[in-house]
């Protein structure tokens, strides 16, 4: 299962450059799609070995098709701060990453497959949220 992901690592160099043609606010839109897909897939595919292989691609090139938005947001801000946003912004990734991963293993110990598929699900509506309360910039370096 782990060698999945080196799908979203073939398409790192297509992902860097739709980052590059198309506008933050797009990337991201597209990234928390690719999330969402990849969820509702385990929910009606249930535990198909198949399924679960498409669901990881899938949340695989989500989650790259954010890192290198996020990336390219982040060291569009500032030329004299990359090195200190970065770090900020890595500490952050990892961390939410820690909650995330908390979240996923309580809500397996208490209603398995269904509670990690609703948990993700609830996080990437907040995730949502954010996106229209926080904003995220049309262009890079705004």
């Amino acid at each position: 299962m782990g060698l999945l992901g080196v799908v979203a690592i073939l398409a790192a160099p297509s992902i860097g450059r739709v980052v590059n043609r198309y506008s933050p606010r797009r990337n991201i839109q597209i990234s928390w799609c690719l999330a969402l897909l990849a969820y509702l897939i385990f929910w009606f595919c249930g535990r198909n070995l198949y399924s679960l292989m498409l669901r990881i691609i899938v949340l695989d090139l989500s989650t790259q098709f954010s890192q290198v938005t996020n990336q390219a947001i982040i060291q569009s801000l500032s030329r004299k701060a990359n090195s200190r946003n970065n770090s900020i912004f890595m500490f952050s990734y990892f961390f939410g990453g820690s909650l995330g991963t908390l979240t996923g293993i309580n809500a397996w110990s208490m209603y398995h497959w269904t509670g990690v598929t609703a948990a993700a699900v609830v996080l990437l509506l907040l995730a949502l949220l954010n996106y229209y309360w926080q904003g995220v910039p049309a262009t890079l370096g705004e």
